[in-house]
């Protein structure tokens, strides 16, 4: 029996993906992608990039399919940059809530819903957290996280701060993904928050021969991670009593 060693392996690996190639070369593609043209979402991200290279230009934009006015049918949220202490755009950017048309089509509900964002969005964590049978959403950012409460109606309501999930919840927090989960199986989701590094709140380290007036985008590993945040949701409709608290550290977790 002929050993199989590597070079045999990758050979016969190769000549079984030809075939397989080969054989749905005449199959439709799975996907399709549809112009803006024809879906109607021409949302643009802003990355907002500059020479100094700040660490969160570096980070993609986050999305949810999300069923808002329960219809039945998947709508679209779409999470943008903003302003934040060094980013000012020269003309207004934001969040972009599509609602599905049922027909393959989208249209830009955002200022009806108002949910427009305001701050430098990363993603979006869609969850009931009322309880009332309609999604809300929190959007992380850089910058102030925020909270909208579903009103039934179309529209959402900012009720961060009356949540205890404000500005000063998360201070010096730059929160970058969450997820709504009922980790004590109370009947009540909370909140668990990643934050990611410590990016300083007066100044921002840079990366780069300074020399040569040249300035580069770090990698995280050069500066110091901010632990993530467990919000336990109390009994309260819009609010959660007991605040943001400190959720996972290093070698173990702490719901406190």
């Amino acid at each position: 029996m002929t050993p199989l060693t590597r070079r045999r392996f990758l050979f016969a690996a190769s000549a079984g993906l030809a075939s397989l190639r080969a054989a749905t070369s005449g199959a439709p593609p799975l996907f399709e992608e549809i112009p803006p043209e024809a879906s109607g979402i021409r949302w643009v991200h802003d990355n907002a990039s500059s020479p100094e290279h700040y660490l969160p230009e570096t980070m993609g934009p986050g999305c949810a399919f999300v069923d808002y006015d329960n219809d039945g049918w998947m709508d679209l949220y779409l999470v943008n940059s903003g302003p934040c202490d060094f980013y000012a755009p020269k003309t207004p950017i934001r969040n972009a809530l599509y609602k599905n048309n049922r027909d393959g089509t989208f249209t830009d509900v955002t200022e009806q819903a108002r949910v427009p964002g305001g701050t430098f969005g990363m993603g979006v964590a869609v969850g009931d957290y009322d309880n009332d049978g309609f999604p809300d959403l929190f959007v992380t950012a850089y910058g102030r996280p925020i909270l909208y409460r579903n009103n039934h109606d179309g529209t959402f309501t900012d009720v961060s701060e009356k949540a205890g999930l404000g500005a000063k919840a998360f201070e010096g927090h730059w929160s970058t993904s969450a997820v709504w989960f009922d980790f004590d199986n109370d009947g009540r989701l909370d909140l668990f928050v990643c934050s990611f590094v410590d990016y300083g709140e007066t100044s921002h380290f840079s990366c780069g021969d300074n020399k040569l007036g040249r300035k580069f985008y770090c990698i995280p590993r050069v500066f110091r991670p901010k632990r993530r945040r467990h919000v336990h949701r109390g009994g309260a409709r819009h609010g959660h009593r007991e605040g943001a608290r400190e959720g996972a550290r290093r070698g173990g977790h702490r719901h406190q």
